[in-house]
């Protein structure tokens, strides 16, 4: 009896091992549109544009798109008051696909998009920042992430030599959003009686650069 037991255990296969066999799950990588923004400019520049007519209005939007992958863009608006108050507003995506992007660019535009040299984009973007600043204005909070789809200061040379202010001194021109008497009372600091113009609007006239739906 002894001896078939012995045997029984002889031919007794031994245990596998599950957990050397088993392949082990990747790690699952989430990169969504901020890891995209954050390393925006290792990105080309797909291309740069201002609304129409942007010279005589005293504000305007400047959109700088960069190619992410031959169907996605990142992208960014920025809201350019280069009379005063420099970057009034941005907004910033990434991930976001080109064929969206480019039935939404006039409404990024606000109106007919006019395509612009990378360097005038730059230019109007940093210079309006550069006089608001002189008198205490600094751009709206949402630049620091959107300010990655730019380049650094000084990357891109512009044809144009750009005027900031209106006839050499702040213009301010109030929107809807804008805390008039706060505005004017800093010009007074800053700038000093009769070195600054100014039009308060009366009544509401909405906002013609509000993008908050185009993500709906």
């Amino acid at each position: 009896m002894a001896k078939k037991k012995k045997d029984k255990q002889k031919r007794r296969k031994p245990k596998s091992k599950l957990n050397a066999q088993m392949p082990r799950p990747k790690p699952v990588t989430m990169r969504g549109p901020r890891y995209y923004l954050e390393r925006a400019r290792e990105y080309p520049i797909f291309g740069s544009w201002v609304m129409e007519g942007w010279q005589e209005s005293g504000i305007t939007p400047v959109v700088i798109a960069r190619q992410q992958s031959p169907d996605k863009v990142i992208f960014a608006t920025y809201l350019v008051d280069f009379y005063c108050l420099g970057v009034k507003d941005a907004l910033c995506n990434a991930d976001f696909p080109l064929k969206r992007f480019n039935n939404n660019l006039p409404r990024l535009c606000s109106g007919k998009p006019e395509a612009c040299d990378i360097g005038l984009a730059h230019e109007l973007v940093y210079g309006a920042i550069d006089f608001a600043r002189r008198y205490g204005f600094e751009p709206h909070p949402d630049f620091s992430l959107a300010s990655n789809v730019l380049d650094p200061p000084g990357t891109h040379a512009s044809e144009q030599q750009l005027e900031f202010g209106k006839d050499g001194k702040p213009f301010f021109i109030a929107g809807p959003y804008d805390d008039a008497e706060a505005i004017v009372a800093k010009l007074v600091r800053t700038a000093g009686e009769g070195n600054f113009d100014y039009i308060v609007a009366l009544g509401d006239m909405g906002d013609p650069y509000d993008f908050e739906d185009l993500w709906e």
